[in-house]
């Protein structure tokens, strides 16, 4: 299981490191160190537990090991899975990881500055990047977009469709989201076949070995440069374009 395997990975670093803050936001989790980094993953507001405790884990998180805090990552509850991610985010998604992926191309700027698409590439995009669409569409041949949340744009292909279209796709996009919501493996085997398969979003370990046995060519990521403020935009809800001021983004070329 892709969960059991990030969390070893992030064991293995965990070390006598602490956390020294967590917000549980509408939009992102964050979870800081006493090593000045910060991780991130989204929030799944719509899953959290009714009423007016929507975390029921073991407090206080700030001032806990963070191999305590990884232990969530194998949770069967979708906000403790978020909270471990977001821990094991904070150690991965460093300056000094991502200066030091021997072996990786490493790159920063977005994604798609690293994607050698053509008129020839259907892609599948797992999750709605709006950003992206446009220009895909006007280097690819195609372009389907599945997604849970059709009010989200028009022309959306239901979520649902992806395991019986991707076979047929050259290129898939997948958001990180899906390692949340236990739906990666499902969709990272429907896209065996394709030349290019990233995982993409705030939500994404930059950690190849973690998605070695999965075909993944690309890992894109953020990295926090301001972790106070990146907490400042989680704690007043905002998104990924409120906190990009604060944060990089990095691309690791795993293969191809």
């Amino acid at each position: 299981m892709l969960l059991e395997t990030l969390k070893t990975a992030a064991l293995e670093k965990a070390g006598n490191i602490h956390v020294t803050d967590v917000r549980i936001g509408l939009g992102y989790t964050a979870v800081m160190l006493d090593t000045g980094s910060v991780g991130l993953a989204y929030t799944f507001r719509d899953k959290a537990e009714s009423g007016c405790s929507v975390f029921q884990g073991k407090r206080p998180l700030a001032g806990s090991p963070v191999r305590d805090v990884l232990q969530y990552i194998g949770s069967d509850g979708l906000l403790e899975r978020t909270l471990g991610l977001a821990a094991a985010n904070a150690l991965f998604n460093t300056d000094d990881a991502a200066g030091s992926m021997s072996g990786w191309q490493c790159s920063e700027g977005d994604l798609l500055d690293v994607l050698s698409l053509t008129k020839n590439d259907r892609v599948g995009m797992v999750g709605f990047f709006g950003p992206l669409a446009p220009v895909i569409k006007q280097r690819a041949g195609e372009l389907i977009i599945f997604e849970e949340n059709m009010a989200r744009a028009d022309g959306l292909c239901p979520g649902s469709k992806a395991a019986e279209l991707l076979p047929s796709c050259s290129v898939a996009i997948i958001t990180a989201t899906s390692i949340l919501n236990n739906s990666f493996e499902h969709i990272a085997a429907a896209a065996d076949k394709c030349r290019i398969k990233a995982v993409l979003g705030p939500s994404t370990p930059l950690a190849p070995g973690v998605f070695k046995n999965y075909g993944v060519t690309h890992l894109s990521g953020v990295v926090g440069i301001d972790a106070a403020a990146i907490l400042r935009v989680v704690s007043e809800g905002g998104g990924t374009r409120f906190f990009m001021e604060w944060s990089k983004k990095i691309n690791l070329v795993l293969n191809g």
